[in-house]
Parts: structure tokens; C-alpha cells; sequence
């Protein structure tokens, strides 16, 4: 199994405005109640924080999101089914999600993706963001309004009227959750969470966070209302019984005790249907119970498998990676001893270090760096673009050895006096006579040794 760590980037559509997912992040109905759903420790919900400062007379998720719309400088309508919200998790693999919780940087973590949040969707449309420690992994509900100033697209259809467009900003989830940009959030993320020691997340993953916990409370508000409703009515129905009883003592006992009969049934037959009510919601809260385990089980598991598939691909990656490094290199070695020359100055000093700074630039520069004989030597050439030697070095089919003897004349690969010393030992190698330099030694002085001269203006 392989140690490497994941980071969890989800992206989800709210409806609408997404107030049924707020009870779920917030841990409180919207009547200001507190929930907590049965996979959350309730003991450390405490530790659950609101990120994000709302603006004044703001008091949750829901109003934060309609107050972003508000705000917006919108043009257009909103429609009623149009996307409002759409909420991002942003966690990790559980090991070293707990490993950044325990070494004292979850903070530093949770700033580090209110950054990437801001950068890619501005701050102003980041209206919410959660940080949740009461279930498994510590992990951030963000919450991303879609208002965007891009160009609204539409596919021309022919007989059409040209589609008019109109500037400023708009709301429109289809541009935000667009396939390309949804890639684009992965990658971005991945870079943002490498000095946490996470890796790209799962590509495609299809798990989805627990949301079915509002259509439970919904049912459970309903059946709460229902009881509520019946036993109002039996109240109402003992103050009715009361006053029968109260007859009695005014003679019209038969009227009385029909009448008190009625209202026993009534009661009776009210109590039953809030028996019955009470026991349907017990039936809905152990479904919701068995239901919420079974995707808890589920999502892990797809998790699981998930991670366990990139696991496997990486390895087999990394060992292709292996085989076609070690290869290059054999072929490398192999060039090496048959074409020494490929990996020489032309000068014979020792390349030390070499730098082209502006690769893709329209007018790039080489630095390098050479010694002879523990004397040290720099120097800096514009590089032609067009040069062949230049675009065979791009391709990798020619050696920095080459393109620097191509740029640089032997007496401009060292300095005058090194170029002294290389330019006698060139003629006695090659049997000619070492010729006598009789010079002032300054940095100005030039050789006039048979090597030198190959350019006469030295290019800068």
C-alpha cells in the first residue's frame, strides 16, 4: 500500500439557495435549534467554526447567500430554478488530515484554502466556510455564490435573432462548474495543498457527502407539527368535556352523559392517531439511522476504492517512469563514450554550472560558468533562436556542450590569461610550437594564439 495522501476537492449544486444543507453544515435548524446528525460527535461539535464574517443583519448561510445576490449589481432576473450556491468540501486523506491536526498546522491548512478559494472565485462570492471537527476527518463546507463577468455563450440555431448579450456580472453555475474549470480546481488545489503532504485527489470520484439529513427533518418537522396539532385538539376537547361535566349539576343528566360519551370517543379516537404518528416518525428516525450508516459505509468504501485504483496506477506509472529514466540514462552513457566530444568545451576548461534564465523568451541568454585550474570564470551570450543548434538543444538532440561551443568562441569560454594557458597547450598537443605572450596581464588583453579568433565581434 502506498503512503501517499490525497486531497479532496467535491464540488456540488445547491438547490436554490441551498437552505436545506445549511441545517446540516451550521448544525442547527432554521429555527435556530440545535442538530446534530447521528455521524457527528456531539462533544466536539464546539469545535466546529464559521470562517467567514458575515455582513451586518446577516445571521447564517442561507441569508449570507441571498445577500451576495442582493449585492451583486445583477442585470437579469434570477430564475427560481436557478443554482444560488454551489458547496465545495476541501479535506484530505484521514492519515495526515489527523497528522496536520496533531503537528499544530490545521490552521495554517485553513488558510491556505480560504486563499485558493478567494484566488479562484473572488472573496466577495466566498459567503460561507465551515470548518467541521465533530465527524472523522476534519474537513471545510465552503460555500461559493456563481456570479461571473465572463461573456454569457449560446449556441446559434439558423432563422435565430442574434443573441444580444449584456456586460456586468450574472449568475450562472453552468460556468463555474464548466468540465474544463473543474479540472482546472483540482489541479490549482493540488498545488495549494503540497506543503501540506497531499497529493492530487481522486480524478472523477462520484462519492458524494451526506445530504439527505434535510429530507429526514423535514419529515420529522411534519410529524412534529401533526402531533402538535392533535394534541391541541384534545385539549380543546377535554375543556369541551369539562364544561358536559359541568351539567350535571343543573339536572339534564341525559343530555349530559351523551354528550360526554361523544367527547370520550373523540379523545380516545385523537389519541390513537397521535400513537400512531409517534410511532410512524420512531419507524422514520430508525430508517434515517440505518440509512445514514449504509452511506457512510458506502461513501468510505468508494473512497477506499477509489484511492486503492490511483494507488495502482501510480505504481505502475512510477515503475514505466523507472524503466524510461534508467534507459535514458544507459543511452546517455553509451553517447557519452562514443561521441566524447558532445560532452566537451572546446576550449578544454571544466564546465562548473550554466543558465539559460529566459528559456521561452523571444531573445533568451546562456550564463555559464567554467574553470581551469582552479580559476574561475563567467560569461553571459544572447542566443540566436533560429540557430539549428538551438532548436536540436530544445528537442534534446544536441548536449549543453554543444550549444555553448556554438555560442562561444574557446578564448570566450575562459578568461585571457586561461585562454593563454589553453591556447599554448592546443599547440603543443597538436606538435606546434607554444608561442611566447608578451603582455600587460590586464583584463582587456587579447591572445594571439592560432585558436583564437574564430569571431570577431564578441556578441552581448
Amino acid at each position: 500500500m502506498s503512503n501517499v495522501q490525497y486531497a479532496v476537492c467535491h464540488f456540488q449544486r445547491g438547490s436554490g439557495n441551498d437552505s436545506g444543507m445549511s441545517c446540516h453544515i451550521e448544525r442547527k435548524t432554521a429555527d435556530g435549534k440545535v442538530y446534530i446528525p447521528d455521524n457527528a460527535d456531539k462533544t466536539r461539535t464546539l469545535l466546529n467554526r464559521e470562517l467567514i464574517q458575515f455582513p451586518d443583519g446577516v445571521r447564517n448561510r442561507t441569508e449570507a447567500v441571498q445577500y451576495r445576490i442582493d449585492n451583486a449589481g445583477l442585470h437579469r432576473k434570477v430564475g427560481k430554478n436557478q443554482t444560488k450556491a454551489i458547496r465545495i468540501i476541501l479535506t484530505g486523506s484521514h492519515e495526515q488530515m489527523m497528522k496536520i491536526e496533531q503537528s499544530g498546522k490545521l490552521d495554517k491548512w485553513i488558510d491556505s484554502n480560504l486563499k485558493w478559494l478567494r484566488d479562484i472565485f473572488g472573496e466577495d462570492n466566498v459567503v460561507s466556510c465551515v470548518l467541521h471537527m465533530d465527524e472523522k476527518t476534519p474537513h471545510l463546507h465552503a460555500t461559493v455564490v456563481p456570479i461571473v463577468t465572463g461573456e454569457r455563450k449560446r449556441k446559434s440555431r439558423e432563422g435565430e435573432k442574434k443573441y444580444r448579450t449584456q456586460a456586468g456580472p450574472r449568475l450562472s453555475a453552468d460556468d463555474v462548474m464548466g468540465r474544463a474549470r473543474l479540472s482546472i480546481y483540482q489541479n490549482t488545489y493540488a498545488e495549494a495543498m503540497q506543503e501540506f503532504g497531499l497529493q492530487r485527489g481522486v480524478v472523477g470520484s462520484t462519492a458524494k457527502h451526506h445530504s439527505n439529513g434535510e429530507y429526514y427533518r423535514q419529515q420529522m418537522l411534519q410529524y412534529e407539527n401533526d402531533i402538535a396539532r392533535l394534541n391541541a385538539e384534545v385539549e380543546k376537547a377535554n375543556e369541551g368535556r369539562s364544561a358536559i361535566l359541568s351539567l350535571f349539576g343543573k339536572g339534564d343528566l341525559a343530555k349530559a352523559k351523551k354528550n360526554l360519551t361523544a367527547k370520550d370517543e373523540q379523545i380516545a379516537k385523537l389519541k390513537e392517531q397521535i400513537k400512531q404518528l409517534q410511532a410512524e416518525r420512531a419507524a422514520i428516525v430508525q430508517q434515517h439511522k440505518q440509512e445514514l450508516a449504509k452511506l457512510k459505509n458506502g461513501y468510505q468504501a468508494e473512497i477506499d476504492k477509489a484511492i486503492k485504483q490511483i494507488e495502482s496506477l501510480y505504481k505502475t506509472l512510477k515503475s514505466k517512469d523507472t524503466q524510461i529514466a534508467d534507459q535514458s540514462q544507459r543511452i546517455a552513457e553509451l553517447d557519452r563514450k562514443a561521441n566524447p566530444q558532445r560532452y566537451q568545451l572546446s576550449s578544454g576548461a571544466e564546465l562548473e554550472h550554466f543558465n539559460i534564465p529566459n528559456l521561452g523568451a523571444s531573445m533568451p541568454s546562456i550564463h555559464i560558468w567554467t574553470d581551469v585550474q582552479g580559476e574561475k570564470y563567467d560569461a553571459r551570450e544572447y542566443i540566436d533562436t533560429i540557430n539549428p543548434v538551438w532548436q536540436n538543444y530544445l528537442k534534446g538532440e544536441a548536449t549543453v556542450y554543444e550549444l555553448i561551443n556554438d555560442e562561444f568562441d574557446p578564448q570566450e569560454q575562459v578568461n585571457p590569461a586561461q585562454a593563454d594557458l589553453l591556447g599554448a597547450a592546443f599547440i603543443l598537443t597538436t606538435g606546434g610550437p607554444a608561442q611566447t605572450r608578451a603582455g600587460t596581464g590586464a583584463g582587456g588583453s587579447h591572445s594571439d594564439l592560432p585558436w583564437v579568433g574564430k569571431k570577431n565581434i564578441r556578441r552581448k
